[in-house]
């Protein structure tokens, strides 16, 4: 039944190698083209099995079942090395159902017409076992499928040569690599079609099986020496290869597979082996930096390192790599030194810093000159014995007292330019409540939105308040008679309304910007047209007749 021959031995290497190269490449199972390269090496290991184990068989029913199968990987060899091609050069978005399904008609109908041989002459017909030579050899005649499907392999292949071929071109492909993967599947396939035309040192014994052990020397090199699989290929362009920004690329085992120019020095890392070092060999402080923002996740994010005894500041991007079908190749990550940025982002703030602590300086300054003023105002008024003139400089002094109130609250705030306007006017009405001897009579109530204005806004409305209130006060309640004085600063939208009601309806007539007035009023019209606002009072109210005045402007 089976016959001892020394050509089994390179055979039986052949397919051990195939093996150990497809366990071994398992290590690697989302890096583009590791899997119909596994696919490649086990198709391999299977036809040099199939082959050993024809030629050593006399007996001829299982020397022919032995043919027959040994065409099931001969004609899928050649699509995988298809695919192997495709996704190594990045083309795998080829890889499509329906392209498989294409690509595997020819093949699927060769292994049917080869398994079913003995009733047909479509494949291989005319079956003839010589035992005579030193290896038993099968002689057939070759059918219309067998030969169509042999043209199919040949170009096929080709095809999948010419594509890593120009694959060299690609700089995110190791070269070195590249030319084992094409050297390891072209010179069985020379050797196959010679031997498909009679052409062989030894007659009836295929050489192309035995030289898949050159094929797996071959690509224990490309896996070892050149880390074939341990190598994402990513696209890159000479952009990446001038810009300052540090770009580094683990694969899913760890390993840098990828960096530029600007990280191999910031590492300090050897541009001619770093490719395949695991991040455990990688410098510190990079070393235990990896290992916390791969910990952190994906995202952006500010880092500080400490290169060299120099502190660096990085915008660090953190991603995943993923490829068109979703599996995961490796990390990215991409840091832009902005250390020179945060400095001076840093300044800016101080010197911020600096000018709101000068304008507080300046309004508390302010504010104190304008209390001397009221002080004199009010010493003034004292002194004067023409009641005009002593009601004169007591308002003088009510308007120099809601300007330093104003200045007072800027002081205080952290803003030095804006502030909350119910902050500002709520003490300045209080001032004004504690001015006038309008108590127990008068109720004052303040329903005030924190509405943050600048100070510009803010010193207008501190002096129309002022006058408003001043007027009620003095003219809209005869002494002794009860009423309510309202102050209301609301907002909707960018619309701000100031209302001061009072429930004693003095005015006769309603006055607006264009109305003759006394002073008071015409300062209050004035402060109004500077902040571009609306200006009119009313009488409202059916059975308490009230006097309403409405400031209405639009917040710049």
């Amino acid at each position: 039944m089976f016959v001892y021959t020394p050509y089994i031995w390179p055979l039986i290497i052949a397919t051990a190698l195939c093996i150990v190269i497809a366990l071994y490449v398992q290590k690697y199972p989302e890096t583009p083209a590791s899997r119909p390269f596994i696919y490649m090496m086990l198709i391999g290991a299977g036809w040099t099995a199939l082959y050993g184990l024809s030629i050593i068989t006399i007996w001829y029913p299982l020397r022919l079942f032995f043919s027959m199968a040994m065409y099931i990987p001969s004609r899928l060899m050649a699509p995988a090395i298809l695919f192997l091609a495709l996704e190594y050069s990045g083309k795998e978005r080829w890889i499509t159902t329906k392209n498989v399904i294409l690509i595997l008609i020819i093949p699927v109908i060769a292994i049917i017409a080869s398994m079913t041989s003995p009733w047909h002459n479509l494949f291989r017909y005319n079956f003839n076992l010589d035992t005579s030579g030193p290896i038993p050899i099968l002689y057939y005649t070759p059918g219309p499928i067998f030969t169509l499907s042999n043209i199919y392999n040949a170009v096929v292949i080709l095809g999948s040569l010419l594509i890593m071929l120009f694959s060299l071109r690609d700089r995110a492909l190791k070269a070195q690599s590249t030319l084992l993967l094409i050297i390891g599947i072209f010179i069985p396939i020379i050797v196959e079609i010679l031997f498909t035309n009679n052409i062989t040192p030894i007659k009836g014994y295929n050489f192309a099986a035995s030289t898949i052990v050159f094929t797996g020397g071959a690509y224990l090199v490309a896996l070892m020496k050149y880390r074939l699989f341990g190598f994402v290929s990513i696209a890159r362009s000479t952009v990446l290869e001038h810009i300052s920004d540090l770009v580094v690329v683990f694969d899913n085992q760890v390993q840098i597979v990828d960096c530029n120019p600007a990280a191999l020095q910031a590492l300090g890392l050897n541009p001619k082996n770093y490719v395949g070092i695991p991040n455990d060999f990688v410098p510190e402080p990079w070393r235990s930096f990896f290992d916390a923002q791969a910990a952190l996740g994906t995202g952006q994010r500010d880092v500080a390192l400490n290169i060299k005894g120099e502190n660096k500041v990085f915008d660090l991007s953190v991603k995943t790599i993923i490829d068109s079908h979703s599996r995961t190749l490796g990390t990215l990550f991409l840091l832009h030194d902005i250390t020179s940025l945060r400095a001076s982002e840093q300044q800016v703030q101080q010197l911020l810093e600096e000018k709101n602590l000068l304008l507080r300086e300046v309004h508390h300054r302010i504010k104190n000159n304008m209390s001397v003023i009221a002080s004199l105002l009010s010493l003034q008024s004292d002194t004067v014995q023409d009641d005009a003139a002593k009601t004169a400089l007591q308002e003088a002094r009510n308007r120099v007292q809601s300007m330093s109130v104003l200045y007072d609250r800027l002081y205080r705030s952290d803003g030095a330019n804006e502030m909350p306007l119910d902050e500002y006017l709520s003490p300045l009405i209080d001032k004004l409540v504690a001015m006038f001897p309008i108590d127990p009579y008068i109720n004052v109530e303040k329903h005030l939105e924190p509405i943050v204005l600048n100070a510009r806004i803010l010193f207008s409305l501190g002096i129309i308040v002022n006058e408003l209130l001043t007027n009620a006060f003095k003219y809209a309640f005869k002494r002794g008679e009860r009423g309510t004085v309202r102050i209301i600063a609301e907002s909707e939208g960018p619309r701000i309304t100031v209302k001061v009601i009072d429930s004693g309806g003095r005015y006769q007539e309603p006055v607006n910007e264009g109305a003759q007035t006394g002073f008071g009023l015409q300062v209050v019209q004035l402060m109004a047209r500077q902040i571009g606002a609306s200006f009119a009072i009313q009488r409202a109210g059916v059975q308490v007749q009230e006097t309403v005045a409405t400031l209405s402007f639009t917040k710049a």
